[in-house]
């Protein structure tokens, strides 16, 4: 379960500040696949980062499985996300001198001290279940955004989370793509996960279980 509780935000510009939330709350179930909607600068984006931990509120909680991440310090924050939520980013945010198996692999790095025989073999497996394991040796610079898209899930999913954070994941990708990556997340949602995407996309949304426009 995640629980967002009168979540406001604000930024500073040039006209004063301006507020893209504001008192919002919503809870999402574990296993739903939740989409969140809205026009450009809506906030959708923004409470995405907030409910990754990645931005702070200037008021309100987030608790992801009766946990206020705000309440950990950075350190145990940043080893929570890791640990828990697999986030699929708008940017193909690779780095383009690993592999796409390497590339997979940094969750796993960035959570453990030492490096264990099979995480190799659980990318492998990821990469399977997506249908791109011939890419493994690729590099990103090689690949279709199909098929980036695809690397970006497989690696969210590579510490096994239990929520994976999606923000506009067919922005970039033609119709047939873009169907293609919404299936994913529908059958990890089906098998148990808790999808969170943020899309403007209404073909997207339609497979989604609920949706809040902001």
């Amino acid at each position: 379960m995640i629980a967002v509780e009168k979540i406001s935000k604000s930024f500073k510009s040039p006209r004063g500040a301006v507020t893209v939330l504001d008192g919002f709350s919503c809870s999402i179930s574990d296993g739903e696949f939740f989409g969140i909607a809205g026009k450009s600068g809506a906030g959708k984006s923004t409470l995405l980062s907030i409910i990754a931990g990645l931005q702070e509120p200037d008021s309100g909680k987030i608790l992801i499985e009766g946990t206020d991440i705000f309440s950990l310090n950075d350190k145990d924050r940043s080893s929570f996300r890791n640990k828990k939520i697999g986030f699929v980013s708008q940017e193909q945010s690779f780095i383009s001198s690993l592999t796409v198996m390497d590339n997979v692999r940094l969750p796993f790095f960035l959570g453990k001290k030492t490096v264990q025989n099979d995480s190799e073999k659980n990318a492998e497996l990821l990469l399977e279940s997506l249908g791109i394991k011939h890419l493994a040796d690729c590099f990103p610079s090689d690949l279709s955004g199909g098929e980036n898209h695809r690397v970006l899930i497989a690696r969210a999913l590579m510490n096994n989370p239990s929520v994976i954070l999606a923000d506009e994941p067919t922005s970039s990708l033609d119709r047939e793509q873009g169907e293609s990556v919404i299936q994913i997340f529908r059958k990890l949602a089906d098998e148990g996960k808790t999808i969170v995407m943020v899309s403007h996309d209404e073909s997207a949304l339609n497979s989604c279980d609920k949706i809040v426009h902001l």
